[in-house]
């Protein structure tokens, strides 16, 4: 009776107020057996028909088909009781709002309400569970686990739209649904009073119900003839039920919610803890992304959204945690081959052979080995293709990578944007300092095995092309590392043994405890950019590469202007030293020149060369080349001068011979030159 509340709401009884306490009895008697009636009528009633449906459909042990669960009597049942039961919670919540919060008689209200909402949610948690769990298990049965998550995911978001619809219709308040349910036709119409035009209560309920069947067929046929559009069949019913009323945010019907989706969680995890590869894995998180941001739309799918974060998050997980192991593997533990380093051989159309040796002496003999790992990555997929085909060529270029710059840039493509960015940019610091550190040792195998130009080219390729395919990344590449230092430990151990006035329970700064650890344990913080480092160590590797070519292009003169800066330096700055040297002699340095002027032809074909085998962009080319250029412009300014301060005569210098002397080295310059610029524009 939704009456005006008793004088006494809000205090404790008075009897001495009121006149006598048996009314009191009385009234508190009569509102314990309202409130018996209403638990009976509801909460009861809920249990009823829930074990009634257990029974009927042989629940939880045989679930449901999903496809046939809208239109079971797990949902036409409960449509079938929740018109009265909705007004029965209604009377119930308005006399608790009229009574108010510090009310005595309000507490059984509260109690009742929060009885039936738990008893509500038990009984479709009961009901669902099994349901729930084998269509998770049948969809990644037949999808897989890319194709399971997101079916997956719509159906839960398609669950908690019906399910919140479906709550709202037992506790939601009718006063602020601005969209109420149509009357069906044939179902049982009320008068404002709220009361039956039939007064025969349980044949209104079995109308209902039947009203219920027929409408959860229609939609169930709609949904198999729509499978495609669930998710916006989802929003607009979402779109119907919601107004000003949030009754569907209780906590005990999102913790329901809640436990249905984790059905979700469940499964994918179980699949992700057995998954290697990262394309699946980045499939998943992108799949899941896409979900949760179609649940995050609307409000009544918050648990289902909660869910697919939660998944979200262990895809992550077991995404970085396969991606540092696949590094770990690929580029810190990797020792290269003979074929790995077959350069120049693999720019020469030799086919790389499968090669990677892992020093791992507790290696599980029923684990592949490395080599067979590798095989169908290495193997040109481009070799049976039209060579005139652009992606077989860039293909054949992909594939003289060094194997260890090759995975670090695969891997990081990969992950990128699909974990977070901080975590992204500590893999990424991590994995450029183990391969410039790969990329240095190779170069030193290179220059064994094929030659200093060789090793000098591939060092200046390859890092060439690593900062510039991380430059889309957009990353700093910068830590601060910081690490405990015991070094001093020693001696505050001493200094503490050897204070006998030390105050071991003092409760101030000067405690012996806090200086002992104070003084004997430091943090040393150290600053990490690999980006500079990368951008340290490709500058160098072109000093290297400018050094030796230029020695190399310039031969014996090299080799002549080297024994003269010694012989000056020995000398104290003096020539004297310098003018009678033997390798000064007119005929030993004529001879330099002309042997340095007939090999350089040959040595400039061969350094241009490798450069165009090495370095495609003529642009880089002509970058490289033009310190060398000046270098060796130095070299011989150095080399006449030198020849200029030996006086005529002096260790067979005869009239003519610096003449002789200065035309070679003139035709010298002129020919590097010209060669180099050809070589440029070509």
């Amino acid at each position: 009776d939704p009456s005006p509340a008793p004088s006494w709401r809000g205090r404790e009884y008075d009897a001495a107020a009121s006149g006598g306490a048996e009314y009191f009895r009385r009234a508190c008697a009569l509102q314990d057996a309202a409130l018996e009636l209403l638990r009976v009528a509801v909460a009861d009633r809920i249990s009823v028909i829930s074990t009634q449906i257990q029974d009927a459909l042989n629940l939880p042990k045989v679930p449901l088909k999903a496809d046939k669960l809208e239109a079971s009597l797990v949902y036409t049942r409960f449509h079938g009781i929740s018109k009265r039961s909705n007004k029965l919670i209604t009377i119930a919540r308005r006399r608790l709002d009229a009574l108010g919060d510090g009310s005595v008689a309000a507490v059984g209200y509260e109690d009742l309400l929060t009885l039936c909402r738990n008893t509500y949610c038990g009984a479709r948690e009961v009901l669902l569970t099994s349901t729930v769990r084998n269509h998770m298990d049948i969809l990644k049965e037949r999808h897989g686990l890319v194709g399971m998550t997101r079916l997956a995911s719509v159906f839960l978001i398609r669950l908690c739209t019906v399910e919140t619809a479906l709550y709202l219709d037992f506790f939601g308040d009718p006063d602020k649904r601005r969209h109420p349910r149509k009357a069906v036709k044939g179902s049982v119409q009320t008068n404002d009073e709220g009361k039956s035009e039939e007064g025969d209560e349980d044949k209104e309920e079995r109308n209902q119900e039947a009203a219920a069947t027929r409408r959860q067929q229609h939609n169930n046929t709609n949904n198999n003839n729509n499978n495609n559009n669930k998710v916006p069949a989802a929003a607009t019913l979402a779109s119907q039920i919601l107004s000003e009323d949030s009754t569907f945010r209780d906590a005990e019907f999102q913790s329901m919610l809640g436990g249905l989706c984790s059905s979700l969680h469940r499964t994918i995890r179980r699949g992700l803890v057995s998954i290697l590869d990262l394309d699946v894995l980045c499939q998943v998180v992108s799949v899941l992304r896409e979900e949760r941001s179609v649940a995050n739309k609307s409000p009544t799918t918050m648990a289902a959204a909660r869910a697919v974060s939660g998944v979200i998050q262990d895809a992550q997980e077991r995404l970085i945690f396969c991606a540092n192991t696949a590094l770990h593997k690929e580029v810190v533990r990797f020792k290269p081959t003979p074929a790995d380093l077959n350069y120049p051989g693999k720019f020469l159309g030799e086919k790389p052979k499968a090669a990677i040796v892992i020093e791992d002496d507790k290696r599980d003999s029923k684990e592949p080995s490395s080599t067979e790992e590798r095989k169908e990555e290495v193997n040109d997929p481009s070799a049976t293709s039209d060579p005139n085909d652009a992606v077989a060529a860039q293909l054949r270029v992909y594939e003289s990578w060094f194997p260890p710059m090759r995975s670090v840039l695969r891997i990081l493509s990969k992950i990128f944007r699909v974990v977070e960015p901080r975590v992204f940019e500590d893999i990424a610091l991590q994995s450029v300092q183990s391969c410039t550190k790969s990329l240095k040792e190779g170069s030193i195998y290179i220059l064994r095995a094929s030659g200093q130009i060789h090793a000098d080219l591939f060092l200046v390729k390859h890092l060439l092309i690593l900062r510039e395919q991380l430059s889309p990344f957009d990353i700093q590449l910068r830590s601060v590392e910081r690490q405990l230092d015991f070094s001093e430990a020693g001696k505050a151990v001493s200094r503490f043994l050897a204070n006998r006035n030390r105050r071991l329970f003092s409760m101030s700064t000067e405690n012996a405890l806090i200086t002992l650890l104070r003084e004997g344990v430091s943090v040393q913080e150290s600053s990490v950019d690999s980006k500079r480092d990368l951008e340290d160590c490709l500058r160098s590797a072109c000093n290297d590469f400018i050094e030796h070519t230029s020695s190399s292009l310039l031969g014996p003169i090299a080799i002549f202007v080297d024994q003269c800066k010694n012989a000056v330096g020995s000398g104290s700055g003096s020539t004297d030293v310098l003018i009678k040297a033997p390798f000064m002699n007119a005929v030993l340095v004529k001879g330099v020149f002309s042997k340095a002027l007939e090999n350089l032809e040959g040595a400039l074909e061969n350094v241009s060369k490798q450069m165009h085998l090495y370095l495609e962009n003529t642009a880089t080319q002509s970058i490289l080349m033009k310190p060398v250029v000046r270098k060796m412009t130095r070299s011989l300014e150095e080399a006449r001068r030198f020849v200029g301060e030996v006086p005529d005569g002096a260790n067979n210098w005869e009239e003519g011979a610096k003449e002789e002397v200065l035309k070679l080295s003139e035709a010298f310059e002129t020919k590097v030159k010209s060669t180099t610029s050809k070589h440029g524009t070509r």
